[in-house]
């Protein structure tokens, strides 16, 4: 009896922490953004800086307006499946569980594919 009250007790915390879409969206952001390996010092003038910190905010705009049309959750209710659209199709790429977002080793190839 006891193994069961633990085991509901384990459910109940994993469906209440189970992430939201936005914390998904957040872990496939900030995997992409440790992908561009931008060097945060540019050589040059200050016109280059400028120009270079303005194509990283582009470049951000235009990240979180294709997440928000291109991932979705897949509610399991104890845990979810991170899903990215990938050549016209949802791929599972990361799970998440108890407030986490895990993802998969694999998502690099296939972000370097989109």
């Amino acid at each position: 009896m006891r193994k069961l009250v633990i085991l509901f007790a384990i459910t109940v915390i994993a469906v209440i922490t189970n992430p939201s879409l936005e914390k998904h969206k957040a872990a496939i952001r900030e995997q992409v953004t440790d992908l561009q390996n931008m060097d945060e010092d540019v050589d040059g003038d200050d016109l280059k800086k400028i120009g270079a910190l303005l194509g990283e905010a582009i470049g951000l705009n235009t990240l979180d307006k294709y997440l928000n049309n291109n991932v979705k959750v897949e509610d399991l209710k104890v845990c979810s499946l991170t899903q990215l659209k990938i050549n016209g199709d949802f791929k599972t790429v990361g799970i998440g569980f108890l407030g986490n977002v895990f993802l998969f080793d694999d998502l690099k190839s296939k972000l370097k594919s989109i």
